[in-house]
């Protein structure tokens, strides 16, 4: 699998990554692209907010919030919701995905970039934005 030039990346690949569930590799290929600078990486702050209290859930918040620095440290850069708030609204409308993934749309719309998504099924059908799946089988 080829890594893009931009990269939006959802929350279910970071955690994936973080806690080496299958596909983990694919992740870890485009985090490596960001980290030298070979792609942009982008992920909403509401798409960060979910990795972070997964990874807090599972084990405790400064290991959350080590990883979520870390993506930040390599060159993920955050974006702000405020931006993409109507966009995201938007997406809900006309493809009914949770609140959280029609922010990883609207990013991805609004960065021009691929999406990097796992085996949600709230991407079926969107073709507004290039969505590439990590993994087909949820874990």
């Amino acid at each position: 699998m080829s890594v893009p030039e931009s990269i939006v990346f959802d929350a279910e690949p970071l955690v994936a990554h973080a806690d080496d569930e299958p596909g983990a590799g694919v992740v870890e290929e485009w985090l490596d692209a960001v980290a030298v600078d070979e792609a942009d990486g982008y992920v909403s702050y509401v798409n960060l907010s979910e990795a972070r209290y997964v990874l807090a859930r599972k084990y405790d918040g400064e290991t959350a919030d080590e990883y979520t620095g870390w993506l930040v440290d390599i060159g993920v850069i955050p974006v702000d919701a405020e931006s993409l708030w109507t966009t995201a609204s938007d997406y809900v409308l006309r493809h009914g995905p949770a609140l959280g993934d029609s922010f990883a749309l609207a990013t991805a719309d609004e960065k021009d970039a691929t999406l990097l998504v796992g085996a949600d099924d709230d991407y079926d059908g969107v073709t507004e934005v290039d969505v590439t799946r990590f993994r087909e089988e949820p874990v």
